[in-house]
């Protein structure tokens, strides 16, 4: 009986660290449609669209090699030439947030959007963007549009150094309470001492794309992915520990 018992704690200790290294949502643009509802921000028109590449586009050989993106496009100039898009994660704010990113031209700031006020038009967020020129990496913090530098990093220390242009990377972003992680293609550029800032607590999550001086670049983005973080059963059991309680 006993055997049986450990048998069953063994097999809700793995669903568990399953469930929670899996996303709660994708959006995998499948078939060349959208898999989330997205809204837009800054009180401009732009939202993310779905866009199936063809083998001309630079961008083709997307990661997943489905052929199908997520496309933000900025505003003209005279409307601010810039675009911000966003879908609901639910209810809490502890979570990762990550996409594949394509370089482009390297023209616009670029990136993901964590924790933004949906009641504010996501005039208030965190951003974790690559800006113009693909050299400088910057984790931002708005406040009802106004721009404030938490962390700024340069990409030529990066392990795979400065990237190309018309390029796949992956961003991420971790969020757990007042803490933030960041990742280039798996490499944590924060380097161990998250950002820390208390000013939003929860909020949706999304994309951004920027440039004051020229209008309507798009910018691709694929398999975005949302994952809770946080205190899970995992996080105070191992399978020794529920070994030990059936001795």
């Amino acid at each position: 009986m006993r055997l049986v018992t450990l048998c069953i704690l063994a097999l809700i200790l793995a669903a568990s660290a399953a469930f929670a290294a899996t996303p709660v949502f994708e959006e995998r643009v499948t078939n060349g449609v959208l898999d989330l509802v997205w809204a837009p921000g800054f009180n401009q028109p732009n939202t993310v669209n779905a866009a199936i590449l063809s083998p001309a586009d630079p961008a083709w050989t997307n990661p997943s090699g489905d052929h199908t993106v997520g496309v933000l496009t900025n505003a003209a100039v005279d409307s601010g030439g810039l675009a911000l898009s966003c879908t609901d994660p639910g209810p809490g704010g502890d979570y990762s947030w990550e996409a594949d990113i394509f370089t482009g031209a390297g023209n616009t700031r670029r990136g993901l959007v964590v924790r933004a006020d949906a009641s504010q038009n996501f005039t208030s967020c965190y951003q974790f963007v690559m800006q113009a020129g693909m050299l400088q990496f910057n984790f931002r913090k708005l406040v009802g549009q106004s721009p404030t530098t938490l962390g700024t990093w340069f990409s030529t220390t990066f392990p795979g150094g400065f990237p190309a242009t018309n390029s796949w990377h992956h961003m991420k972003v971790t969020a757990i309470a007042n803490t933030f992680r960041l990742f280039w293609d798996g490499y944590e550029v924060t380097q161990g001492t998250p950002i820390v800032d208390s000013s939003f607590a929860t909020g949706w999550v999304g994309v951004y794309n920027f440039k004051a001086d020229l209008g309507q670049i798009p910018v691709y983005f694929d398999d975005m992915a949302l994952t809770p973080e946080g205190a899970t059963p995992t996080t105070s059991s191992t399978w020794g520990a529920l070994k030990a309680r059936w001795r």
